[in-house]
């Protein structure tokens, strides 16, 4: 959205934006290069006054204005907190630090004008989450998973209301005599944590007033916390180095604390421009932002069109869209000049498939690890059948030549020198075609190869052999991986401010130690100035916050379905039927864990047979979902022999699978109350903010599905056309003709996939 300076003029007249940043400013809040209030169609934030840099603060909030768990414990509230472990003891409950953080705010609300938070809290307008929406506007919701979610978030913050009565009517002396608007406050309260607080990078969840009034975006602010004083004397300790003079002595107080800091706080002023501090530092030392888009566009320009490279000096002002095509454009041209350049080498450098952090770590790493362990296991079963077949081939050359020489055995009796040579140059061909070479990693750096065929006995034992020492790598190769995976993810699960582990020296009304709101990346005039609550898809979004994005590249299609065969082969069923069993559109809660089954669409459903949750990504084949269709239809369709799960082995049988996926898809798509193309034109009337958010997800939902069915029609095609020229490259490059853009933007959701089908077919 757009600044409209017009409306931003009239907001600012809002005495409450008036007390709070005049509270701020009054009490240490440093604001630099940006303003608020600010408007953006409907929404109100920061715009940025100034290009900005990036790795620049830009606003800091001294700690003695942060509401943290800590600043709680020590208020009059502490004998509340103690009172209650079952609330407010992390040891005791997972919500221990929203439900202090509620009580805390809800009696500063309370408190009224007395309060020194007041210009906060009066500043905080509605909080409009989904407990705010009204059952019709619900109903808007087309994603039953959204309002089962939501159901347990307002069944829970209805039994914390409870308890909280009963805890207001035990401490009369803390929170004042109970009064009508005391549930409203309550909840207005808890939607405020909810929606507001901060985490990552932080020694508890806590309340940072200002900060919070950023929107949310992907293109975002980080944040981080920083100790000016301790920046300050690392800036003179580095300055005299530089002169060569010697550093100043400090007191035995200063001593022992920054003994803690060395041990403990992590510099921040080699990295980020701190200038708003007044740090003074070397800009020349400050990290670089370097966009890969355009780094990649720069490398590879001879692939450029005349007319695309007429931008190339402009690429700071051209949109990432248009960045994306010239790339696309690029690659295309790599593969129709470089005979060497295959469909998986290309470098996309970006891709709207990135996942959310939305779902369990563990649960995430255990997939991957599952997935592994099958593969090995599979790989070693297509390794032995592919030999079992070798084996047979070359014992029927065997007996052929034994026949041939039994009826030639006069000439045998007196064979010259010729035929001997003659049977050398035969037994080397059939060595050389009994030669194996098996790739079992994506780079095709460990190669494993089996020579000649000895006898059967002999062989097996080879095999076996070889297996176990196939099996013993793959293994390791597994313990790196998960090794690999789980060190990116602990870096990309946090905020790259999150570098304290131990917090010695942060004392609660410290005010030398700021929370200091950091751009990423370079920020234009009049933009919106954002920050990022996580890579969290629309459906997280709606659920917890109250609003989605008009775009969000970490949004998926999540379902779970029933592996039930017998639905399949009861003839008298239509499609629609056996999807609408098969299908389960419903969030499992703990008590179905528990008891281990659910009851969807009048069946109850072990949990044991149902899937776990795929995630369909808008530009990337599921993959997930495709092995799983592989076993389901192999046990449905049980003359289909010799397939396996995790590896391709028959282009029909691949066909035959990706055409049911799409069928499947088809019938999601179907479910939903109005296509794609009135919810594009609705969202470009004014309606209110539930509908637009309601809309957004379901627009995006049924393009995911769109896409991934595209998707399925180009591999199929492709697949087709392979089958009849064995050349994968060239059945691709066939397709692309005049429509470049969309048929490279499919590749990039593709290339793994081919990339398996060119291994094993």
């Amino acid at each position: 959205m757009q600044f409209d300076q017009q409306k931003t003029d009239e907001i600012k007249l809002n005495p409450r934006y008036q007390n709070l940043l005049k509270w701020g400013l009054d009490n240490g809040v440093i604001i630099k290069d940006v303003d608020m209030p600010a408007a953006f169609g409907e929404l109100t934030g920061v715009v940025a006054t100034k290009d900005i840099p990036a790795n620049t603060a830009i606003i800091c909030v001294p700690q003695p204005l942060i509401i943290s768990q800590e600043k709680c414990k020590l208020s009059s509230l502490s004998i509340v907190y103690d009172k209650h472990p079952e609330l407010f003891d992390e040891n005791e409950t997972s919500d221990a630090e929203f439900n202090i953080l509620i009580f805390y705010l809800f009696n500063e609300k309370k408190k009224g004008e007395k309060s020194f938070y007041h210009p906060y809290v009066q500043a905080i307008q509605s909080n409009n989450t989904l407990i705010d929406w009204s059952k019709e506007e619900l109903n808007y919701i087309e994603d039953p998973i959204i309002l089962d979610e939501f159901a347990i978030v307002r069944e829970d913050l209805k039994d914390l209301w409870n308890q909280a009565k009963e805890i207001f009517n035990e401490f009369v002396q803390v929170f004042g005599e109970t009064r009508p608007t005391d549930k409203e406050d309550f909840y207005w309260a808890a939607q405020s944590v909810m929606s507001r607080c901060f985490g990552w990078s932080l020694k508890s969840t806590s309340m940072i007033p200002i900060a919070d009034f950023l929107n949310h975006s992907n293109k975002a602010c980080t944040h981080y916390l920083v100790h000016s004083k301790i920046e300050k004397l690392e800036s003179d300790k580095l300055q005299a180095k530089k002169d060569g003079k010697n550093e100043q002595k400090q007191d035995s107080d200063e001593d022992s604390f920054m003994q803690i800091v060395q041990e403990q706080y992590k510099i921040k002023g080699n990295k980020i421009n701190l200038s708003v501090l007044n740090v003074k530092q070397d800009e020349s030392q400050f990290k670089q932002f370097v966009d890969p888009k355009q780094t990649y566009i720069l490398q590879h320009q001879q692939y450029l069109t005349e007319n695309q490279l007429k931008d190339i000096d402009n690429l700071d002002n051209i949109s990432n869209s248009d960045k994306r095509a010239m790339i696309n454009w690029i690659n295309y041209e790599q593969l129709i000049q470089n005979s060497e350049v295959q469909l998986w080498d290309l470098g996309f450098v970006t891709s709207s498939d990135s996942e959310d952090n939305d779902s369990d770590e563990d649960v995430e790493i255990a997939r991957n690890k599952q997935f592994e362990t099958l593969k090995i296991r599979e790989l070693s079963d297509w390794k032995l059948k592919f030999e079992e077949k070798k084996q047979q081939r070359n014992q029927q050359k065997e007996k052929n030549q034994q026949e041939t020489q039994m009826e030639q055995q006069t000439a045998e009796l007196t064979q010259d020198p010729d035929k001997e040579q003659s049977d050398g140059d035969l037994k080397g061909q059939t060595d050389s075609e009994s030669i194996l070479t098996i790739c079992l990693n994506n780079e095709k750096k460990n190669l494993v190869t089996i020579k000649g065929l000895p006898p059967q006995q002999i062989q097996a034992l080879k095999q076996r052999q070889q297996q176990m020492l196939e099996v013993q790598q793959q293994k390791e190769q597994i313990k790196q991986t998960i090794q690999e995976q789980r060190q990116q993810q602990d870096k990309d699960n946090q905020s790259d401010s999150s570098e304290e582990s131990k917090w010695d020296w942060l004392e609660e009304n410290d005010k030398d130690v700021y929370f200091c709101i950091t751009t990423t990346e370079p920020i234009r005039k009049h933009e919106q100035v954002t920050v990022s609550y996580g890579r969290r898809t629309n459906r997280f979004l709606l659920s917890w916050y109250g609003f989605t994005l008009p775009e969000n590249k970490y949004s998926s299609y999540n379902f779970r379905l029933w592996l039930n065969t017998d639905i399949c082969k009861e003839k008298i069923l239509s499609q629609k039927q056996i999807f609408d069993t098969i299908t389960i559109n419903k969030l499992i809660n703990p008590e179905e864990w528990d008891t281990g089954k659910i009851n969807f669409n009048g069946n109850d459903v072990p949990i044991s047979s149902i899937t776990k949750e795929f995630r369909i990504k808008k530009n990337k084949l599921n993959m997930d979902l495709l092995m799983y269709l592989r076993l389901y239809l192999m046990l449905y369709q049980v003359q289909v022999k010799d397939v396996l799960i995790t590896i391709p082995v028959s282009v029909d049988y691949e066909v035959f699978v990706m055409q049911f996926c799409i069928q499947l898809l088809q019938h999601y798509l179907n479910s939903y109350s109005q296509e794609l193309a009135q919810d594009i034109k609705e969202l470009e009337s004014k309606i209110s903010f539930s509908r637009r958010f309601a809309l957004h997800i379901n627009k995006e939902r049924k393009e995911i599905l769109i896409n991934q069915i595209m998707i399925l029609l180009d591999a199929i095609i492709i697949l087709k056309k392979f089958k009849e020229s064995n050349d994968l490259k060239q059945a691709y490059i066939s397709e692309i003709h005049n429509n470049v853009y969309y048929k490279m933007e499919n590749l990039r959701g593709l290339k793994v996939y081919l990339k398996s089908i060119h291994e094993f077919l």
